[in-house]
C-alpha cells in the first residue's frame, strides 16, 4: 500500500518510446506463422542497474524480448519483439514462461487480446502473405491465449488493426485509416459484426462487447443482443464527434468527444463514471480507477468519486496506477502519489541510481510489465532468493 508523509520523488528518466519503421519487399520471407508451443521458463535478468518501483521489489524479473506495446487478459502478456525481416510474438505468463511463439512480417504491428462468448481470452494478430508492410490484403486470425491454438482464421479484414479491439479499416497511402469505414469482427466466428442499422458507426470491441453510435443513441451489442444504450442527448454528445481513444484501460471505455477529452464508461453495464476526462488508468489491484480532466485527477472507486490535491501542469502524463499509487511523468521526471490522499508517496527507495523502470500493464495480483528506457522487463510471480553468503 502507499506509504503518507516522504518526501518528493523526481526521477530522471530516458527516453520510453522506441520508434518502428516499416520495409517492403516483393517477396516476404519465409515465416513461422503458425503458433510453436514453447513452455519454457524465463531466466531472472540482474536489474542492479536500474531503479525498480518499491512494489516489484521481491520479485524477480524477466525480459522477453518486447519491442511493441504489451497487451494482457488474466495472468498473460502478449507482444513482440522487431528485427530486420520480422516480428517475433510471444506469449508469457505471470510466471515467466514463454508459453508460444508466433512470426509475422515486420509492418503487422497491428495485435489485440479480446475473449469469446464464454470469456476465453483470444489473442489476435494481423497479417499479409503478400505486402510486408501490412496496409492491404490483411488478414487476422484468433489464437487461444494461453495454449495459441488457432480459434478463427484468417479472416479478410479491410485494412490494418485500428482498435480499439477488433475493429479494422482500410489505410490511404500515408498510411491513416478511415473511421467511417470501420468493421468489428465478432470474437467468436471472425466474421464481421452485424450491424444493427447502415446509419451507425462502430467505435470499438471491448471483450466481445461492439459499441456503435447513430444519430441518436450509443449502443453496446453482445452477441446480436443490446447490452446497453446511452441517448447522446442525455449527455450533449454529437455523434460526428464521438470516437475511442486507441489505447483502453480493461473494463472501461473512454471515448473522445472531439477535443482530446470524453466519457469514461463501464464497459459492462453503461454507467457514465466521468463524463469528461483525457486520460485514464486503472489499479487492478485496488480497482481505483483514476481519470485527468481540466481541474486534475480523480479517483473512483465503491465508495464513491474523490477529486485529489494535485497540481497538473499542461506536459504532465498520467504514466500508471498500481499497488495504491499514481505515477505521474512530467518531461525526464516522475513523480509518485498516493492515491487515496494525493500527497506524494514513495515509489522507489530513497538511494539508487540508473534507469528508472515505470509500471505498465499490471494484473489485480501484483504482477505486470515495467518498461525502462528502451527494455520491457516482467515482473514475475517468482520471489527472489535471499542470499544465505555472508
Amino acid at each position: 500500500m502507499a506509504r503518507r508523509g516522504f518526501g518528493s520523488l523526481t526521477i530522471g528518466l530516458t527516453t520510453i518510446l522506441a520508434l518502428f519503421g516499416c520495409t517492403s519487399a516483393e517477396e516476404p520471407p519465409e515465416l513461422e506463422r503458425e503458433p510453436k508451443q514453447v513452455g519454457t521458463e524465463l531466466d531472472a535478468v540482474d536489474a542492479s542497474d536500474l531503479q525498480l518501483p518499491l512494489i516489484v521489489e521481491p520479485l524477480e524479473l524477466v525480459e522477453p524480448d518486447w519491442d511493441l506495446d504489451v497487451k494482457h487478459l488474466g495472468d498473460v502478456f502478449l507482444s513482440a519483439g522487431s528485427s530486420e525481416d520480422r516480428l517475433d510474438f510471444s506469449a508469457v505468463d505471470s510466471n515467466g514462461t514463454t508459453l508460444w511463439q508466433a512470426q509475422r512480417p515486420t509492418g503487422c504491428t497491428g495485435f489485440t487480446v479480446t475473449a469469446d462468448s464464454e470469456g476465453k481470452p483470444l489473442a489476435v494478430l494481423t497479417d499479409s502473405a503478400s505486402d510486408e508492410s501490412c496496409s492491404t490484403e490483411v488478414t487476422a486470425s484468433a489464437y487461444d491465449l494461453e495454449s495459441g491454438e488457432q480459434r478463427w482464421g484468417p479472416a479478410d479484414v479491410p485494412g490494418p488493426l485500428h482498435g480499439p479491439g477488433t475493429v479494422f479499416s482500410p489505410a490511404d497511402d500515408d498510411g491513416e485509416t478511415d473511421d467511417g469505414e470501420a468493421v468489428a469482427l465478432d470474437s467468436d466466428s471472425g466474421e464481421v459484426a452485424d450491424e444493427e442499422s447502415s446509419t451507425s458507426r462502430v467505435l470499438g470491441e471491448y471483450q466481445g462487447t461492439i459499441l456503435s453510435v447513430d444519430q441518436d443513441t450509443l449502443s453496446a451489442s453482445d452477441g446480436g443482443d443490446t447490452a446497453w444504450e446511452i441517448p447522446l442527448a442525455d449527455h450533449n454528445w454529437s455523434v460526428e464527434g464521438l470516437t475511442a481513444f486507441p489505447e483502453q484501460v480493461d473494463g472501461l471505455i473512454h471515448l473522445d468527444a472531439h477535443d482530446g477529452s470524453g466519457p469514461v464508461i463501464d464497459a459492462e453495464t453503461g454507467d457514465v463514471l466521468d463524463e469528461s476526462a483525457s486520460e485514464i488508468a486503472r489499479d487492478a489491484n485496488s480497482e481505483m480507477i483514476i481519470t485527468r480532466d481540466e481541474q486534475g485527477l480523480t479517483v473512483i472507486d465503491e465508495t464513491g468519486t474523490n477529486e485529489l490535491p494535485v497540481s497538473l501542469p499542461e506536459p504532465v502524463v498520467l504514466e500508471a496506477a498500481v499497488g495504491g499509487l499514481i505515477y505521474l511523468r512530467e518531461g525526464e521526471s516522475l513523480r509518485v502519489h498516493n492515491a487515496a490522499t494525493g500527497s506524494i508517496a514513495r515509489g522507489y527507495p530513497a538511494e539508487g541510481s540508473g534507469i528508472v523502470a515505470v509500471p505498465d500493464v499490471f494484473t489485480s495480483r501484483g504482477v505486470g510489465t515495467l518498461r525502462a528506457g528502451d527494455r520491457t522487463l516482467l515482473a514475475t510471480d517468482r520471489v527472489v532468493e535471499e542470499s544465505t553468503e555472508g
